[in-house]
């Protein structure tokens, strides 16, 4: 018996050894099909005020999440811009109940976090102490209370990172690009100063508020260890008396694209770098049609070291440390924007990379390779967000916000597994515009008389940085002239050389004829 057990483990072994000799180790294995993922549906039921409610269960582990967030229009402020940002400095400091360092204290007495802005707000810790979070965020939400000192904190903050800002070329970009993009009358292209912040009164902020943050524009997201019936019973007793109100709504003219390529230069002093940004504005909503395959295209073409960006202007250049792009959605205006930090004497030749590689997606299909590398690297950051519940509580409020179907992010995977080189090459040629694109450009202006012929009109334009154009131009009639003066000055010099030589020769003549 011991001896067939032998023969038997010896045959085992010779037959593993001698696949592994046929084993081509060159074929990678083909990945398993994609699965449905399991997320759980959201519970949803609203309050007489409008406020509309969504729970997720997940009993895992005892915490719970509170989230938030107000659907709410833009607007623009004019000679008090950055009201939105006072506010969202100001919120959660204090309640007609408790001041700043008591509500803190009672924050952490229970380990929990918390936030309130003007967009959304959100209380998170163990499930064990749910009542008195949402007890304390409603006390946040509902009654708030908006001091002058922490008015004039705030506002010596803003205008200190103002000026932080002048020696910041990236930050500068930032600004410049979306009021290039957007415009000046567009919320997303309006710029606060010092002078502007400077305006803003408490009673700005109380407005705001007021108008602003009401139950029929909030949607409450609530995920973890917690029941339907708790929710409810948390919910209503704490914002059931939150009056609804209404709030109004903005309509701005849609921003749109350059219709030929514009060169903006933006003149820092002493600059060592270059910061492009080859940017437009498009009309690119939260999960349209093309949501997928817009998101693989463009992590192909620079969502990472991987990216083709990346690649070309680092690796194979050396222009600057990395070269990103970005496609954002947007509900209003989404915008696209290809970004890099180069050196001065290179900015031309790394536009020129930058446009080369947009137009090249465009006109060459993608391998199959960089295809499935972007969708393994799409399938893991989707698999790792879901750790979080902020992750879930923005799914489930899309799903309603957006109309989308129930199983949407359930078969996520499947959705960017069913992605073909057609379908990047169709979102390429969609949303990636070399021609109809803002090529701006932050850093010493010796150098942007190089970018002239990236401008379709022959012109670079001069802003500064809150946007506003400068005296300063470089077009056609003026390289002409520069043009025309330099052959002078050549001329010139050869004349002058010409005539020393042959003054020399004269001299040289006269002496051997003596």
């Amino acid at each position: 018996m011991k001896k067939n057990i032998i023969i038997l483990i010896t045959l085992a072994v010779c037959i593993t050894f001698s696949n592994a000799q046929t084993l081509d180790r060159s074929i990678q294995p083909k990945p398993a099909p994609a699965n449905e993922i399991k997320i759980k549906d959201a519970q949803i039921f609203t309050l007489d005020n409008g406020l509309k409610v969504f729970v997720v269960e997940d009993h895992k582990l005892p915490q719970v999440y509170f989230s938030f967030q107000f659907d709410v229009d833009k607007k623009i402020y004019g000679e008090k811009a950055g009201v939105t940002d006072v506010f969202s400095s100001i919120a959660g400091t204090a309640t007609t109940s408790k001041t700043k360092s008591e509500l803190n204290k009672a924050f952490d007495l229970i380990g929990a976090d918390f936030n309130f802005d003007n967009e959304s707000g959100y209380v998170s810790g163990l499930s064990k102490y749910r009542s008195k979070m949402v007890e304390l965020f409603a006390d946040v939400l509902l009654n708030p209370v908006f001091t002058e000192e922490e008015l004039d904190l705030t506002k010596t903050q803003i205008i200190s990172s103002l000026a932080y800002i002048k020696s910041d070329a990236s930050q500068m970009m930032q600004i410049v690009s979306q009021i290039l993009m957007n415009g000046k009358n567009h919320p997303n292209g309006e710029m606060f100063t010092a002078e502007k912040v400077k305006r803003i009164t408490i009673a700005d902020v109380e407005e705001y508020y007021k108008t602003f943050i009401a139950p029929n524009k909030t949607r409450l997201v609530i995920v973890g260890d917690i029941t339907l019936a708790d929710a409810k019973n948390e919910v209503e007793k704490y914002f059931k008396n939150w009056e609804k109100r209404e709030v109004p709504e903005y309509k701005y003219e849609q921003p749109v694209a350059p219709q030929k390529n514009r060169v903006a230069f933006v003149h820092k002093e002493g600059a060592a770098q270059s910061e492009i940004n080859i940017c437009y504005p498009i009309d690119y909503k939260f999960y349209n049609n093309d949501y997928f395959k817009a998101s693989l295209m463009t992590h192909i073409l620079g969502g990472g070291a991987s990216g083709r960006l990346f690649q070309n202007l680092r690796e194979t250049h050396s222009y600057t440390y990395g070269c990103y792009n970005n496609l954002v959605a947007n509900d209003v205006i989404g915008y696209y924007s290809a970004s890099a930090s180069v050196r001065n004497d290179v900015t031309d030749s790394a536009i020129d990379q930058i446009l080369f590689e947009l137009q090249r997606i465009i006109d060459t299909a993608v391998s199959e390779k960089d295809l499935a590398s972007a969708k393994a690297f799409a399938m893991g950051s989707f698999g790792r967000s879901l750790q979080q519940p902020g992750t879930v509580a923005r799914f489930a409020v899309a799903i309603e916000k957006y109309n989308l179907p129930a199983d949407y992010f359930k078969n996520y995977l499947k959705q960017l597994d069913a992605l073909t080189v057609a379908d990047i090459k169709e979102a390429a040629e969609k949303y990636i515009h070399p021609q109809n694109a803002w090529i701006i450009v932050v850093g010493d202006k010796k150098y942007a008389d190089k970018l002239k012929p990236y401008a379709t009109n022959g012109k670079i334009e001069f802003y500064d940085m809150y946007g506003n154009p400068t005296d300063e131009t470089i077009d056609e009639s003026d390289c002409t002239i520069y043009y025309l003066a330099g052959i002078v000055v050549v001329l010139l010099i050869i004349f002058i050389l010409m005539k020393r030589s042959a003054a020399k020769r004269k001299k040289e003549l006269d002496k051997h004829r003596s």
